[in-house]
């Protein structure tokens, strides 16, 4: 039986089961692996811009402190 493309039989169960169904995917579909490392890039840049705004040594943890304490995180 299929659904919307998927092999109903195929659809994931667990955890590791997505995790082998997308490494699949992204070996298979150069477009999708190349979308990924780009998205992961622009969060990796805004991560290193926000964290340097923050300072660095103890000045680092206390503002660090601060903005998680302002959202709520801890």
């Amino acid at each position: 039986m299929k659904t919307k493309g998927y092999d109903i039989k195929k659809i994931p169960k667990t955890n590791l089961n997505y995790v082998e169904l997308y490494s699949k995917e992204l070996k298979e579909n150069p477009k999708l692996f190349s979308q990924q490392k780009m998205l992961i890039n622009s969060q990796i840049k805004a991560s290193n811009s926000l964290f340097k705004n923050f300072g660095k040594g103890e000045e680092f943890k206390q503002n660090a402190r601060e903005s998680l304490k302002g959202i709520k995180l801890i």
